[in-house]
């Protein structure tokens, strides 16, 4: 019995369909990995190439994840694409979606990352109030504080202390700190950083550690939040590595893809691409959380307040 490519292409698309029922019934039942569990080396290994085992989402784990490889590997794909299939839109579809592979699957890397930013926070006051003693003013601990100063945060904390070398007020510098955070708890860390300037009262290390201990907790319950929107973001997951399977063994049809080769065709296929992003972008949509809003945004200020910060 020979082989066929239409009957091989039949063959990959019905285990295709067959895991897409699959991964529907277990995201339709709420099934997900429990997060306690161990993964394998193998599996630790198979997430890294995807870009999907980082610790830190700003620091690529795999080639696609580096936008200059990225962006070769595109090139290459949809030139390969427009002169094997003949579709010239094919190959720029296929581009496309190579060069937003990391935005198609890494669907949480922003809200992972900015809970990794207020966790260093948490430490940094934490560390903040065990450098701060009698004798020692807040600027004083905070520049001593800069050599031990969590990597996520390392960025913001170096231009506050500029900030203050410079001679910046110290108020003004604090909400410059918090506007590049841009998170409303950490409002709250810049605020006790501002009444303490503004009034020099004791019991600061106290209270510092009072507000670590109130991060922390902020941290465990977004962390919380987090772990329940990943469940239907790995059923989306799923679902956009479906499509871009089918997508790929198309390619390789020739009768099945003939209709697309005509200039309407390259049109509808665009429409179609079109047509799943904005899809993508729907669903990411449903799963955000508006954050709180912040009460020391730049825009609630003064006139006055704002010519003094420049």
């Amino acid at each position: 019995m020979t082989m066929t490519l239409s009957s091989l292409i039949a063959a990959v698309a019905a285990v295709m369909v067959v895991a897409g029922l699959v991964m529907a019934v277990a995201g339709g039942i709420g099934w997900a990995p429990g997060p306690a569990r161990r993964r394998s080396r193998l599996e630790q290994r198979l997430r890294a190439s995807l870009g999907l085992g980082g610790t830190n989402p700003a620091q690529p784990t795999s080639w696609w994840a580096r936008r200059s490889s990225r962006l070769g590997g595109a090139l290459v794909l949809g030139l390969g694409v427009w002169l094997f299939s003949g579709w010239l839109m094919g190959g720029v579809v296929a581009a496309v979606i190579v060069a937003g592979l990391p935005w198609l699957l890494n669907s949480g890397s922003g809200a992972q990352e900015q809970i990794a930013r207020l966790e260093a926070v948490e430490e940094w006051v934490r560390r903040l109030s065990d450098i701060h003693t009698v004798g020692v003013s807040l600027e004083q601990s905070i520049q001593r504080s800069l050599q031990t100063v969590p990597k996520p945060i390392a960025g913001e904390v170096t231009r506050l202390v500029s900030r203050l070398q410079a001679g910046w007020l110290p108020q003004d510098a604090y909400r410059g700190f918090a506007d590049e955070m841009n998170d409303a708890i950490c409002d709250e860390v810049a605020a006790l950083l501002i009444l303490h300037a503004e009034d020099r009262g004791a019991g600061l290390g106290r209270a510092l550690n009072d507000l670590a201990a109130a991060l922390s907790q902020e941290v465990l319950s977004r962390r919380e939040v987090e772990a329940d929107r990943q469940k239907p973001r790995t059923n989306d997951r799923w679902v956009t590595i479906f499509c871009l399977a089918i997508f790929a063994v198309s390619m390789m049809s020739g009768a099945y893809v003939e209709p697309y080769t005509t200039p309407m065709g390259q049109l509808v296929l665009v429409g179609l691409g079109i047509a799943f992003v904005l899809v993508k972008i729907w669903m990411r949509r449903m799963a955000v959380i508006e954050p709180s809003p912040r009460f020391l945004s730049s825009a609630d200020r003064t006139p006055t307040e704002k010519e003094a910060s420049r």
